[in-house]
């Protein structure tokens, strides 16, 4: 007959096992996951923020000022780059959780969370949409006008930040900081969209996170991918395939695809006898490391547009040699204008 005891204390589980003939009592160790929060998480997260934030402002200042958005795919990539910001915006407040105990106030963690979860998912709402236009026009599928386009584009954007709000809803409505060390703690070392211990919210959160945000947008992936390939094997197009919302949702997928599985293999854990003092261990350590390596994509969209997308590359030289020229001229100005002042005041002594 086997009793399982689980100690006050959150380093350890005491495993107790009796047996007819003789008693053993082994220690159950958990995964400490406070060394890599406080050592790693803090630069992690304030670098990638300011990686992110730059790239994406980037990506937002062209799409607006020099490439417009009269297009459906512009639109739907500007979309993105508010997605990657919402993200953004919760990083550092996560890295000064991680620096000072997790400890924040209920109300700032929720809005953390909902920041988390929203740009989440609308990023993989809006990857599907660009996919799914970037196939269609591959195909030769006949768009309406422009205006028409451009309408489309907005409504099915709003329609998408509108399915991301009611996604989250269990999150910003039952979601409340975890008692740790008889303290509130907001915490970033597990999976904080999971918004209590219950079983129920834990299988179906867990669910809805791999399904909406990982299989779905997989699935929508490898059809088109799998189409257009089969479509260029056949000779019946020379070119077309859009490189870069096809290298973004795939970098999306590569990422959040190994925290999704390790987060399903925690969360099911009894399913598949990964109940054991091991599997424990290994399953925290790896829902912590891959979460953090997860949320490094963020900062990785305005490089694929920096290498793939030959426009962008031409507005941002633009952009650079105009703030260059800028510069340059301002600094002969004031060269300039030196010896003038020189002149003046010599004539005046």
């Amino acid at each position: 007959m086997d009793n399982y005891v689980t100690a006050p204390e959150d380093d350890y589980d005491v495993l107790i096992e009796d047996d007819l003939n003789n008693d053993e009592i082994k220690l159950c160790h958990l995964y400490e996951t406070k060394i890599l929060s406080t050592r790693v998480l803090p630069q992690l997260y304030a670098t990638v923020f300011l990686a992110g934030l730059l790239g994406s402002l980037l990506v937002v200042l062209i799409l607006v000022k020099h490439k417009g958005l009269k297009h459906m795919g512009n639109i739907y990539f500007l979309n993105l780059a508010v997605s990657n910001l919402c993200f953004l915006l919760a990083l550092p407040f996560w890295a000064y959780a991680a620096m000072h105990g997790e400890v924040l106030g209920n109300s700032m963690c929720k809005i953390l969370v909902i920041l988390y979860s929203i740009g989440l998912y609308s990023e993989a709402f809006f990857n599907i949409l660009l996919t799914v236009q970037r196939y269609l026009v591959f195909i030769n599928v006949n768009f309406p006008s422009t205006t028409r386009a451009m309408h489309w584009g907005i409504i099915s954007s709003v329609l998408a930040w509108v399915l991301a709000t009611l996604v989250i809803l269990p999150e910003s409505m039952f979601y409340k900081p975890q008692m740790e060390s008889q303290k509130y703690k907001c915490s970033i070392s597990r999976p904080h969209f999971l918004p209590a211990e219950e079983t129920f919210w834990k299988y179906f959160l867990t669910l809805k996170m791999n399904i909406l945000g990982f299989l779905f947008p997989l699935c929508i992936f490898v059809f088109c991918y799998a189409r257009m390939r089969r479509i260029l094997r056949s000779g019946e197009r020379g070119n077309g395939l859009h490189q870069l919302v096809f290298a973004i949702m795939a970098v999306f997928l590569l990422m959040w695809g190994p925290y999704n599985i390790a987060l399903f293999l925690s969360t099911f854990k009894e399913y598949f006898s990964l109940h054991d003092c091991k599997s424990n261990y290994n399953l925290d350590k790896s829902v912590q490391i891959l979460r953090i390596f997860a949320t490094t994509h963020c900062c990785v969209n305005p490089l694929l547009h920096v290498f793939l997308d030959t426009t962008f590359r031409r507005h941002l030289r633009r952009l650079c040699s105009v703030h260059d020229s800028s510069l340059l001229q301002s600094t002969e100005e004031s060269a300039r204008a030196a010896p003038r002042e020189e002149r003046d005041h010599s004539t005046k002594v």
